[in-house]
């Protein structure tokens, strides 16, 4: 029970901030412009430098031993995600099946996972859950796209390919990876960094939470109220975040897996639907006010189901 208030507070916490996100864009403090510039102050240094931070400390055989096995069980989730969405989203509408199949194979374990992860298990949670994001980016900039693009046509009749050199060069280059690798390599190498690098390190690595919920706040203040409620919305929350990592949870508590691995990678399969699912579906033609709601109504309820999925574990 004390996890589980502890976790409600720390929900409700972070709800406070994305609703101030919320405010500060409805009354325009936020600007559209201000707002991307931070989510890329987010990307590009906030949450690499969380990475950084959270590889701290000496490589052991049991941390390169639980970082593999955390690689390959996301690996198998994000496998498992691609088939899942065939069953469970195959009667709804072709322009609402690629949100869905999208959602469940990208799930927002940047913005809100890494603080939640953070706040239970601390650097070695965060450790974890960066390299279990690794298959996540590789799936979104790949299966994951081709939800939306898969067999579709350009102006010209041709078929829109799934690799492309902007997607190949976003997964490749993207900041989060190349944080994990460069923590990865300072910590198996002890290179000693300055004082002041170190510290300015951690310095933005305390401002993931608040910037974080800031931006999501942000994102959706753009839905709008007397949208949210439908059945397939409510359908996919209910799979995003209690039906697939209630699956996950007992698939590894079957085999044994390490503690901390299957709190991480239960977690992370049981946060809400990507930001980039509302962005994706409004640029290859499908619903996106759909897309928008999955995402808000994913989120809010996130509230309540990540202390839920804490008492397992």
């Amino acid at each position: 029970m004390g996890l589980f208030l502890q976790m409600l507070n720390l929900q409700f916490a972070m709800f406070i901030l994305i609703i101030i996100g919320i405010v500060s864009k409805k009354c325009k403090i936020v600007s559209t412009q201000a707002q991307k510039g931070l989510s890329n102050l987010l990307i590009y240094f906030i949450l690499p430098c969380n990475i950084i931070e959270s590889l701290k400390g000496d490589m052991t055989s049991d941390l390169f031993n639980n970082s593999l096995a955390a690689f390959f069980i996301s690996l198998g989730i994000q496998v498992i995600s691609i088939f899942l969405g065939k069953i469970f989203f195959a009667r709804f509408s072709n322009k609402m099946k690629p949100i869905m199949n999208y959602g469940l194979i990208c799930s927002n374990s940047s913005f809100i996972g890494l603080p939640v992860v953070n706040n239970i298990y601390d650097s070695i949670g965060v450790l974890y859950a960066s390299i279990f994001q690794i298959p996540i980016r590789i799936t979104m900039w790949t299966s994951g796209l081709t939800q939306f693009t898969g067999g579709k046509m350009d102006k010209n009749g041709k078929v829109q390919p799934v690799f492309t050199k902007d997607t190949i060069k976003s997964l490749i280059f993207h900041p989060c990876i190349i944080a994990v690798f460069l923590g990865l390599l300072i910590m198996s190498l002890r290179i000693p960094m300055p004082s002041s690098v170190d510290r300015s390190i951690v310095f933005m690595s305390q401002c993931t939470i608040p910037v974080s919920m800031i931006v999501i706040g942000c994102i959706l203040s753009e839905c709008k109220v007397n949208d949210l409620f439908d059945r397939a919305t409510f359908y996919f929350t209910f799979i995003r975040l209690l039906a697939f990592p209630l699956l996950i949870f007992t698939f590894l508590k079957l085999l044994h897996v390490n503690h901390i691995i299957i709190g991480v990678s239960v977690l992370l399969t049981g946060m809400p639907a990507g930001t980039t699912t509302a962005i994706l579906a409004d640029k290859y033609g499908c619903d996106a006010a759909f897309g928008s709601r999955v995402i808000f109504v994913s989120t809010m309820f996130s509230i309540f189901t990540v202390p839920i999925l804490c008492t397992l574990f």
